[in-house]
């Protein structure tokens, strides 16, 4: 069994536990800073992901265009018994 001292912490004791306790808190704060920023790195690749996907996809319809116009071209053309 653990036995309590019934005496009251100096000053000086109660001023160093505050001073590991801001100490703590402002490792915390800085690792909280740390992983925002990792994610907003993240959130600004998967952007950027996304943009190059949507223009890719603008040009693929753009071929598929091109090609199914090119295609309908050479139907008319064997159809027409050239």
């Amino acid at each position: 069994m653990i036995r309590q001292s019934k005496t009251k912490p100096t000053s000086e004791a109660r001023l160093n536990r505050l001073e590991r306790i801001a100490r703590l808190l402002v490792r915390a704060g800085m690792r909280g800073r740390a992983r925002i920023r990792e994610h907003d790195d993240k959130i600004n690749i998967l952007l950027d992901a996304q943009i190059k996907t949507e223009e890719s996809l603008v040009t693929l319809a753009e071929s598929q265009t091109h090609t199914d116009r090119r295609l309908d071209a050479l139907i008319d053309i064997i159809r027409g018994g050239r």
